[in-house]
């Protein structure tokens, strides 16, 4: 049997459930993953006291870990990015492979950590960087070897997810969806990069660097996150049939990648809209395959180290080609010209004429009207103003922002305008 010898740093959440995991349930993966994990160290910056186990070897410097001669592996959980990065640098030149958790990470020094250990002959693990214990990466490095990926669309945040859940099912403000999301564990006390979609949009640049075989490089990556969803969207989008769910997307045409992550009306017929609370959801197409849905948790500290654990297993099974972007013709561009039908939520001031003025602002631009709604009786009895709210044809990203900008020049509109992608999920 196969004998690994593991080095641990970081006991937090996730450090913790991969901790007890190979302390646990030593037998359980010896019989199923055919390989016996020998804990050699773990790194915790607050020694013993957070280690609830006898018998290991602690130490509270970390780097002491990413060097030591007898670790074969090193299972980052510490998270951020610069100390991260030295640790599994240092690593990786001692000649040790890496299981890492950590997509700011891979989404911002990928291409460099990746020749790095392609130099030393080691291997990178990161499936638990994205979608938690839902074997994304594993799909895109294996399951679908053999075929093309032309898109793939997701939900990869799951404080998003449920914040949007919330709203939609209970009509709660995000405020205090968010303020759930926070009591029950599932957003952090800052939740910045959850809920303004860096999150996401990272873990949409390590799928399009698998998916396409293009570099590693986040700032190719165009993403809004959720605070601009209010609760009169999702009901507006409901009547219209869809949902809103904040969607990663990465697509190859003509071998130009282009990759985003935008709070987006999806129909209520998909799957993708049925995705709930704070679980992820990826469907990935590929030509000859077509459609393939990936369903799971994302996030979660047990889900987390699941997928951690199978990426020492195949660590020790001889790992994947370090040849992740090798060969490849595609290129990263900004997805400005990204085409899809849009949601405009405009306010407008109640007089004749108003629909006419903003229906021929369209035509002048030659886009199509695909539906709009206007409840003016319901909305006279309180406001002076009126709520319009119209699909567009499909239209590009910068076509979508200048109609956004010129809609609220007009003196009959409220500022504010909302804007969302739709959608459709092409072939």
């Amino acid at each position: 049997m196969k004998t690994l010898k593991v080095g641990l740093c970081g006991v937090g959440n996730v450090g913790g459930a991969v901790l007890k995991t190979l302390i646990n349930s030593s037998q359980l993966l010896e019989v199923q993953g055919g390989v016996h994990f020998d804990l050699v160290q773990v790194g915790a910056r607050r020694g013993k006291e957070v280690v609830p186990f006898e018998g290991i070897n602690i130490t509270t410097n970390l780097l002491e870990v990413a060097t030591n001669p007898e670790v074969d592996v090193l299972v980052e959980v510490v998270g951020g990015v610069d100390f991260s990065y030295e640790l599994v640098t240092a690593a990786l030149k001692e000649g040790k492979h890496v299981v890492t958790a950590n997509k700011a990470l891979i989404a911002s020094y990928g291409n460099e950590l990746f020749e790095l250990a392609k130099n030393n002959n080691v291997e990178i693990g990161f499936e638990a960087s994205v979608a938690g214990g839902t074997p994304v990466i594993k799909a895109l490095r294996e399951g679908l070897v053999a075929n093309k990926v032309k898109w793939f669309a997701g939900i990869l945040n799951g404080t998003s997810n449920f914040i949007l859940t919330e709203m939609e099912l209970n009509q709660s403000s995000f405020k205090s969806a968010l303020k759930k999301a926070q009591e029950l564990g599932l957003a952090e006390a800052d939740p910045s990069l959850d809920i303004n979609g860096t999150d996401a949009a990272q873990k949409a640049s390590i799928l399009a660097a698998l998916a396409f075989h293009v570099p590693f490089d986040f700032s190719f990556v165009s993403f809004e996150g959720i605070e601009e969803v209010e609760l009169e969207d999702l009901k507006y989008a409901k009547e219209l049939g869809y949902s809103i769910k904040h969607i990663a997307l990465g697509e190859l045409d003509s071998n130009v990648v282009c990759v985003s992550a935008y709070p987006t009306l999806v129909d209520k017929e998909t799957l993708l809209s049925q995705v709930g609370k704070e679980m992820n959801a990826l469907e990935i197409f590929s030509e000859g395959v077509g459609s393939t849905v990936y369903y799971g948790p994302g996030a979660g500290p047990e889900p987390t180290a699941s997928a951690v654990i199978a990426d020492l297993v195949d660590i020790a099974k001889g790992g994947w080609d370090l040849d992740i972007n090798s060969d490849s013709s595609n290129e990263l561009q900004v997805s400005d010209s990204k085409k899809a039908a849009r949601y405009y939520r405009i306010q407008v001031n109640d007089e004749p004429g108003v629909i006419a003025k903003i229906s021929s602002l369209f035509a002048d631009r030659n886009i199509s009207i695909e539906a709009l709604i206007q409840h003016e009786a319901k909305a006279k009895a309180n406001l002076e103003s009126i709520p319009v709210v119209i699909i567009s044809g499909e239209i590009t990203d910068n076509e979508a922002f200048k109609l956004k900008n010129e809609l609220e020049d007009l003196p009959e509109v409220t500022p504010g305008v909302k804007k969302f992608r739709i959608h459709l999920g092409k072939k």
